[in-house]
């Protein structure tokens, strides 16, 4: 007894030392703000419960509708500090499991000792507890949450149902009834719980109805659910938002889109709203969308930093409308890697297969010799919208296609050499003179110059060529015929003369830091 006294003032003494520390003002604040305490209470809540600092002001909010959901006041805080450590859904769940198995009083002591309550003791400890009462049937009272049992069935456990645990009784009724509507078998059902445990805490009556929704109103296959055991996870009702509300993609009702990819019923209703609007204030169409549905399952704070940081990188931006754009958004992390990786290789002819596709179309073109985009799709695609979709992307192709090195100029430097010839000539004008969108701007400039300034020295078919006579799609015909008069005529133009640095010319003058070094990075 005397050694127990002694224990116990060391701990009280050692209580009050800890009040000294310097515990953070603003935990301090926010407990006395929503639970009406003073300063010496909340320090000490502090202290007997550390988990408390690392709740800021949302998951203060969140804990307190929690609780006022179950019928508790906000003293259960104060009485029972130790349920901050669980998430309001756990809080919600163990709550549920409890009164279906026939606890009607519901306690906040109840919930904290809620594994040994189902685990640890027999359904007949908890009768003779008085926690459940004697004429209640457990097993009956849990087997009608899930309204779709065929009426034959009456029976799950064969013996005494008072001398099993209410897990294990759980249990053998959530495997019953998977076997039933999914043709679940026992090693399949024992394989899913190891790989997603908490199917075994879930509410009888929330797996009921979300299967329902899976089954009827998504139409997912049975074999679909069963491969993706992690559906029986989806809450109903931020299923019945994301169907009722949410509704579609790009134009494309969602319940086909789930049946797809159905790891979107997992992700909060609110969390794809504010994607959807991130999406919409980044200008990504509609179209892009349908090709990347997966967008939906990153967050939304993933999904803003990287439309940020492509906006930054040339290579990125240059495919910013491309219907493909949100595959490199989805795989940003592959997409950057092999980006290094293939200008450290002065690799430059990047198409957007090549960064986002397969590892198999990437090490082929990684292996491969020379420097090429592939078909010129790309290409072609991005011409087209620079000029504002007014041309054929056929009659662009043919155009292009006439330079015998057209596939084998970057992107990046032909979308750079746009952007400088559109601030003096027309759309026409450039649609007129496409090749000369594959030579180096700074060759460009220095004719454009010379025939603005109309230098004597400059040989021309006729020494009484007057330049102020021709319009600016004629003056761009004669930049490009200039461009390869010194070359004969053999496509060669293209090339810079120092050919180990061939995109100096349009690096050297972008603005963003990080992306001259992503450019230069040899």
């Amino acid at each position: 007894m005397f050694v127990r006294q002694i224990y116990l003032y060391s701990r009280f003494s050692c209580s009050f030392r800890y009040l000294g520390l310097n515990v953070s003002d603003y935990s301090v604040c926010r407990l006395c703000k929503y639970l009406n305490i003073d300063e010496i209470k909340a320090k000490h809540l502090l202290v007997k419960q550390p988990v408390l600092k690392k709740l800021n002001e949302e998951n203060i909010k969140g804990l307190l509708e929690t609780f006022d959901e179950l019928g508790f006041s906000k003293d259960v805080m104060i009485s029972y500090p130790a349920l901050c450590s669980l998430l309001p859904v756990t809080l919600k769940f163990r709550y549920k499991v409890l009164q279906e198995c026939g606890i009607e009083n519901v306690t906040p002591a109840h919930l904290l000792s809620y594994l040994n309550l189902v685990k640890q003791n027999t359904i007949g400890q908890l009768k003779s507890d008085g926690l459940i009462l004697n004429c209640v049937n457990v097993e009956n009272r849990l087997a009608s949450y899930m309204t779709q049992w065929p009426t034959s069935l009456t029976t799950l456990v064969y013996g005494d149902v008072n001398t099993i645990s209410l897990y294990s009784l759980r249990l053998k009724i959530i495997q019953r009834y998977l076997e039933l509507m999914l043709d679940l078998s026992c090693d399949e059902f024992y394989r899913g719980l190891k790989t997603y445990p908490t199917i075994k805490h879930r509410p009888l009556k929330v797996i009921n109805e979300t299967l329902n929704i899976l089954q009827t109103e998504l139409m997912i296959p049975h074999y679909k659910i069963k491969s993706n055991l992690y559906l029986i996870h989806a809450d109903p009702d931020n299923l019945k938002n994301i169907l009722y509300k949410f509704r579609s993609i790009g134009g494309i009702d969602i319940k086909e889109i789930v049946r797809l990819h159905p790891k979107i019923a997992m992700k909060s209703y609110y969390s794809m709203l504010e994607i959807r609007k991130v999406l919409q204030e980044f200008n990504v169409s509609n179209e892009a969308q349908m090709r990347c549905f997966e967008i939906y399952t990153l967050s939304p704070k993933t999904v803003r930093e990287r439309l940020q940081k492509a906006q930054s990188i040339p290579e990125f931006c240059t495919y910013s409308n491309h219907p493909r754009f949100l595959k490199m958004i989805y795989y940003n992390k592959t997409a950057m890697k092999r980006l290094l990786k293939l200008y450290s290789f002065n690799k430059k002819c990047l198409s957007l297969n090549i960064l986002s596709g397969s590892a198999a179309h990437y090490e082929t073109y990684e292996k491969s010799p020379g420097d090429r985009l592939g078909k010129g799709k790309d290409l072609v695609f991005c011409i087209s919208q620079a000029l504002g979709c007014t041309f054929k992307s056929s009659d662009i192709r043919q155009a292009i296609k006439r330079h015998p090195f057209w596939i084998n100029i970057p992107l990046v430097q032909i979308k750079f050499v746009f952007d400088k010839l559109i601030n003096k000539f027309s759309p026409q004008d450039i649609y007129d003179n496409c090749p000369i969108l594959l030579y180096p701007w700074n060759k460009i400039k220095d004719v454009i110059n010379i025939l603005e300034k109309n230098q004597a020295h400059i040989q021309l078919y006729h020494e009484s060529l007057d330049l102020s006579q021709l319009s600016s799609s004629q003056k761009l015909s004669l930049v490009l015929y200039l461009l390869e008069k010194n070359h004969y005529f053999t496509g060669n133009g293209v090339w810079n003369e120092d050919k180990n640095k061939s995109n100096a010319d349009f690096v050297s003058e972008h603005k963003n830091e990080r992306a001259f070094k992503l450019v230069n990075n040899n």
